[in-house]
């Protein structure tokens, strides 16, 4: 049985899209690839469901492939964040404690994370997308749960492409921007970096499973 023009159309629509979602994947990747190391200021924006600024906070953030991350965020709203490769440490100074979580299950939760390991398994979670430099992560249907990631990169004349902007959504209307500043790439960073000490007096919650 021959099938109808319109069918054909809509099967090589489905099977180009395919590619590009591919393609767009293996972009992304190309151009993490070269990052062994990165270090930066940023400045997050946080906007609300009608566009409105709920919370602005500035720090620096170091990250080192494949899957080490550091994050601090300046007072008054002082935040740490550390993934050392095994366990997530997210340290809130204002009531003193710490939040310990396995990284495995917390990539699986956010694509930013995601973003530090190519062999990642939760790669497959998401359909990506791109318009030049800017490349959009979509959770499929299965993982609804987890947030969007919107990557964006600006590339100079004679220099490679540089990541310069992250843009998350919650998938419930709240947006969080993350801007670069004084980016550097591929230097040496203190092991220290990586490396979370708990606080002698802070309340930990420690949700990794138990052995």
């Amino acid at each position: 049985m021959q099938l109808p023009r319109t069918a054909i159309a809509i099967a090589l629509f489905a099977a180009s899209g395919s590619v590009f979602a591919l393609d767009a994947k293996s972009d992304l990747q190309e151009l993490l690839a070269p990052i062994s190391t990165l270090k930066a200021e940023f400045q997050q924006h946080v906007l609300d469901a009608d566009g409105e600024l709920v919370q602005e906070l500035q720090g620096e953030l170091a990250l080192a492939r494949p899957n080490k991350f550091y994050w601090h965020s300046d007072a008054p709203d002082e935040l740490v964040l550390v993934a050392d490769g095994q366990a997530v440490y997210y340290f809130d100074p204002f009531v003193e404690q710490v939040t310990v979580s396995a990284q495995s299950e917390a990539a699986n939760q956010s694509p930013f994370l995601l973003l530090l390991d190519a062999e990642a398994s939760a790669w497959a979670d998401y359909e990506v997308s791109n318009e030049g430099l800017s490349f959009q992560l979509e959770p499929l249907a299965s993982a609804q749960q987890q947030q969007s990631l919107q990557v964006n990169f600006v590339a100079h004349e004679d220099t490679p492409a540089q990541l310069n902007e992250l843009v998350l959504d919650d998938g419930q209307g709240q947006i969080t921007r993350i801007q670069l500043r004084d980016v550097k790439t591929n230097v040496a960073l203190p092991y220290t970096t990586f490396s979370f000490q708990i606080p002698e007096n802070a309340v930990v919650d420690d949700q990794r499973p138990t052995q």
